[in-house]
């Protein structure tokens, strides 16, 4: 006798929620009918920022061995062509990355002899949150001499960030919840290093903080669980200029216009 199967629980994660923030259309789009492909453009930043991580990873997971001409190297090993918009565009992203790598490794090692670990790169967290689970892709997870794990995020098309900025991140904040679930009464702390320049911040919730912030991503799953996506239409906000279907809802606009 065939036994029924357990229904998997729902996943969300800091780029569905922040999709859905964005706009119920978009959610709808990328993940009821899939068809993000068919409109997600190459972009130079995603190209060059996803270069960069495989050449990180590859820098912490054999050991912070290689020296910043062996990182250099892996660049252009690794480099991904897509999305510039001209030769020369890319020439510049290429010679930045140079001064990025090379700067990078001297941080790293800094860090190695201070006593920091770093346990994972490139790596999936998540949480059972009960009616779903809590997911998210986290760049770096460092441990610190006094046991503090520290989420890094790598922004690489930034030159400055602040401490607010990290605070007020959904995702970090996301990040530091599902670490703060998964290793209960050790101290989480959030950064983010923009690459460009090297600049750093970091930000720490309590747990008082943390706690609101759990309950607000409750209520925010629970609107996205039950939400009648079927029902859901394009409408004009201030983010469709940045948004890559917005040629699909211009067709859905014209078509209720005429």
């Amino acid at each position: 006798m065939a036994t029924s199967k357990t229904p998997r629980k729902p996943t969300l994660s800091p780029t569905r929620i922040n999709a859905y923030l964005d706009c119920a259309m978009k959610y709808r789009y990328i993940y009821l009918e899939k068809i993000g492909r068919f409109f997600f453009k190459p972009r130079a930043g995603l190209s060059f920022g996803s270069t960069l991580h495989q050449v990180l990873q590859t820098f912490h997971e054999g050991g912070a061995q290689q020296d910043p001409a062996e990182l250099v190297e892996q660049v252009e090993t690794r480099w991904i062509s897509a999305g510039y918009n001209s030769p020369e565009q890319e020439h510049e992203y290429r010679e930045a990355s140079v001064g990025i790598v090379q700067r990078y490794h001297d941080v790293a090692i800094e860090r190695i002899e201070t006593g920091v670990v770093t346990l994972f790169t490139e790596k999936t967290i998540s949480t059972d949150m009960g009616t779903f689970k809590l997911s998210g892709r986290v760049d770096r997870i460092d441990q610190h001499p006094d046991g503090t794990l520290e989420i890094i995020d790598y922004k690489s098309g930034r030159m400055d960030v602040t401490s607010e900025e990290v605070g007020a991140s959904l995702a970090m904040n996301i990040y530091a919840l599902i670490l703060a679930r998964n290793y209960p009464g050790m101290r989480v702390r959030t950064t983010i290093h923009a690459l460009r320049s090297g600049a750093e911040a970091s930000a720490e919730m309590s747990s008082e903080e943390l706690a609101d912030f759990e309950n607000h991503i409750r209520t925010i799953a629970e609107e996205i669980l039950s939400r009648d996506f079927e029902n859901v239409e394009p409408h004009r906000i201030d983010y469709c200029q940045y948004c890559d279907f917005l040629p699909k809802c211009e067709r859905w606009f014209q078509q209720m216009e005429d």
